[in-house]
């Protein structure tokens, strides 16, 4: 049984994070993970990344992250299955557009996850909503999950007017509708064209029906869903409009540098202020953009020259 807490961090990022990383609560550290950061520099990425929200005039607030903290019921969950499930709901929660650090604390009788996300997103900049409505969202993820790992939940979700059957089919994990959703999202976020997007629905085992209204059928499933009856934030013209926004990014990019888009040029782009903090920070971005650049080649096969070219 999952129970949630989320709340901002103002001050400092870095005590926050020397603390959920503490050796003595995660194993000597072989409890702790991160998407887009590395874990001892992650207050200095936060904060790079906030500062380009501050230049694109979005850091609004003065919320320099958040703490998720993950709690289980005592003797239902092992550490390591405790930290892959909160790695899963963090990827499911922030969608791959925020940094974030997680720990998996065995120090108390309850094992739990405390997991440290930055504000801002690395992707378009937007400053993450923590309200009432995000927080409902929070635990019907995780819900869904620990049922899936069966797992009891008692989170509330602010959920009213779902029929039995599809909330029962929604808690055990087997709601079309809720799949579909993470599914979609996942899509659009790699996408910058409707056809694109079709494609990689495509690529993830969806047959696609375009009508009047689009609908997807996964396997196994007997009959087609509609968009439409996904919510407001799924009807067609607002898939347009969130593609379309990828494409704005995509355009942007392409003002950078050639040096800035490859890789950061630490004599030409560090004048002043802490030289090794950066420095240790630049090296560590290099080497995650070679990696990611060697593992694109790598799964579609471009690795030979010919098929680069």
């Amino acid at each position: 049984m999952a129970y949630l807490k989320i709340f901002p961090i103002k001050v400092t990022d870095k005590k926050a994070l020397d603390y959920i990383t503490n050796p003595d609560k995660t194993d000597e550290k072989l409890l702790v993970s991160s998407f887009g950061c590395s874990p001892e520099t992650a207050d200095l990425e936060f904060s790079m990344t906030r500062e380009m929200a501050k230049k694109n005039g979005l850091d609004k607030g003065d919320n320099l992250a958040f703490h998720l903290i993950q709690s289980f019921k005592p003797g239902e969950v092992d550490a390591e299955n405790a930290h892959r499930l909160g790695q899963q709901f963090a990827d499911e929660v922030l969608k791959g557009k925020y940094e974030y650090v997680i720990s998996t604390h065995v120090d108390k009788n309850h094992i739990h996850n405390h997991i440290i996300f930055n504000a801002a997103s690395f992707v378009d900049h937007h400053k993450y909503v923590s309200n009432k409505r995000s927080y409902h969202k929070l635990c019907r993820i995780s819900n869904r999950i620990c049922h899936e790992n069966g797992l009891a939940t008692s989170m509330p979700t602010g959920e009213k007017g779902k029929s039995y059957k599809e909330n029962m089919e929604y808690h055990r994990g087997t709601s079309w509708k809720a799949k579909l959703r993470v599914a979609v999202d996942k899509a659009i976020w790699s996408s910058v064209n409707y056809n694109e997007f079709l494609q990689k629905m495509q690529l993830a085992g969806y047959e696609v029906r375009q009508g009047k209204h689009l609908s997807f059928r996964a396997p196994e499933q007997k009959n087609f869903t509609y968009m439409k009856l996904l919510g407001s934030y799924y009807t067609g013209e607002n898939v347009r409009t969130r593609l379309e926004k990828n494409r704005y990014k995509t355009k942007a990019s392409k003002h950078l540098s050639k040096e800035a888009r490859l890789y950061i040029n630490i004599s030409t782009y560090v004048t002043t202020g802490n030289w090794e903090g950066f420095e240790r920070w630049a090296k560590l971005n290099n080497l995650k953009e070679a990696a990611r650049t060697f593992n694109y080649l790598s799964e579609n096969n471009l690795l030979n020259y010919e098929d680069f070219q």
